[in-house]
């Protein structure tokens, strides 16, 4: 089982917060219970004009549950663009922090010992960690494939 990363430091370390999850269960069970009642109520007539006012109490009750996940997944997803925008500044800003990638030539691919892809010189994928440079040839050969984000 793995471990979610170490949050950076002023930052917690799951997208949403407290709140959000109450406005989201909030949201939910206002939805379930629209649900529920519209069903209650259409279920003990059998005239489409008074099944009709419980159907479309239903049909909104489904709608808030829907706004409830799609405000649920756009929060995450704006707290992720914000984490992702953090850390490529923090990389781009300090190049210093890309071990063992000056030492790499043209012709040389770098890889973190033990894993399945070999890197370009600069890929923000083995920036800050140790790397051993060798020839892509030398890591084809020791089952390595290229990284699919620079294209070792």
């Amino acid at each position: 089982m793995t471990r979610p990363p170490a949050p950076l430091p002023n930052q917690q370390p799951y997208p949403w917060l407290v709140p959000d999850l109450f406005r989201w269960f909030g949201l939910l069970g206002l939805s379930l219970a629209g649900v529920v009642v519209a069903w209650w109520c259409a279920s003990g007539t059998a005239s489409f004009g008074r099944q009709l006012p419980w159907l479309d109490v239903g049909v909104v009750a489904v709608v808030i549950g829907g706004l409830g996940n799609m405000t649920w997944l756009l929060q995450g997803r704006r707290a992720l663009a914000v984490r992702r925008r953090g850390l490529l500044s923090a990389l781009t800003a300090a190049p210093e922090a890309m071990t063992a990638t000056a030492a790499a030539t043209d012709t040389e691919r770098l890889a973190v010992p033990g894993t399945t892809r070999h890197h370009r010189a600069g890929c923000p994928a083995i920036a800050g960690k140790a790397v051993e440079a060798m020839p892509a040839t030398d890591h084809e050969r020791a089952g390595r494939r290229p990284c699919g984000l620079c294209g070792g």
